[in-house]
């Protein structure tokens, strides 16, 4: 068994669209300690198979850790059965990266397992096998390389590139999920749209990612020990727009954390989950017991840096 935690975006740039028809895009990810719990159980037969305690979420080729173990075993030439179990706690379609981080998961348990990378040639290299897990995980999914490293990291590209950042001190959060779900393909498009022409190149500016990420790389290299690091003034999310003009209820949880106090709220990747900045657990936990709970599921968290998260 193994944990497969959660993550929040701090920030979200959507830049342009690369010649592949994805967009670029620029965020500061942060594992956070809401988790599934994924199993792996091996068998002489070959085939694969995944359960999950959640009906919604499907089993076959569309899972994401489906996709994980097919593409491993296939890429390293294995062949043997697999039967995999998610025990999910964080709920789909909420941005907070379930599926991408099921995946990671079973790419890091199969590579613990078998240890090998399909090239031989490589297999001198000391980073052939981070390297290898990299280029697969790309290939499942935008979200899927950050959850390799976890922790803070600054994520861009495609999601293919992620630099670590220095672990920023422990954050409280109330993550608040409304009683729907929100279409990232969808988001993507109505930001297009609301954009205007989204091949037309923009001009190179320093991004809401990049400042974070020099901000916590001076504050916290320079204080390995700080207790506390300022980054709401950095929330940024370009998705935020398009989503809230059709859904408003994301506007009335950001409203409804701020005024429980929350130094700073912000909708999750391309939502539908709101996550608040609370200065302690008993803050968070006092808010959230606070929150009308017609606004949708509640739950405390906190970050977990980057050891913790493997």
């Amino acid at each position: 068994m193994v944990s497969s935690f959660g993550k929040i975006n701090f920030t979200l740039d959507v830049l342009d669209l690369m010649p592949d028809g994805f967009h670029a895009i620029e965020s500061v990810m942060q594992t956070i300690s809401m988790r599934d719990i994924v199993s792996l159980v091996f068998h002489d037969e070959p085939g694969i198979r995944v359960t999950c305690n959640m009906p919604e979420v499907p089993t076959d080729e569309g899972n994401l850790a489906y996709k994980a173990a097919a593409l491993f075993l296939a890429d390293a030439g294995i062949a043997v059965g697999v039967d995999i179990h998610i025990d999910k706690s964080i709920p789909p379609e909420a941005g907070l990266g379930g599926g991408s981080s099921n995946a990671a998961a079973v790419l890091k348990a199969l590579a613990s397992r078998f240890g090998i990378v399909s090239d031989a040639a490589e297999s001198s290299r000391p980073n052939a096998l981070p390297e290898k897990l990299n280029a697969l995980a790309a290939k499942i999914g935008s979200d899927v390389p950050f959850f390799l490293t976890g922790g803070t990291a600054l994520v861009s590209g495609r999601g293919e590139h992620v630099q670590p950042l220095p672990d920023i001190p422990t954050q409280w959060l109330v993550i608040v999920i409304p009683p729907f779900g929100v279409s990232t393909r969808w988001a993507y498009r109505r930001l297009d749209q609301m954009r205007g022409d989204a091949h037309e190149p923009k001009k190179a500016y320093l991004t809401a990612s990049r400042r974070l990420a020099e901000y916590i790389e001076r504050i916290l290299s320079a204080n390995s020990k700080a207790r506390k690091a300022d980054i709401e003034p950095f929330l940024h999310n370009d998705l935020e727009l398009p989503v809230v003009q059709r859904y408003p209820e994301i506007r009335m949880i950001k409203n409804a954390l701020l005024n429980a106090g929350a130094s700073g709220a912000l909708m999750c990747g391309s939502g539908s989950a709101v996550f608040g900045l609370f200065a302690s657990e008993v803050d968070a936990s006092a808010a959230c017991d606070a929150l009308d709970a017609k606004l949708g599921k509640r739950f405390v968290v906190q970050t977990i840096g980057r050891q913790a998260a493997r």
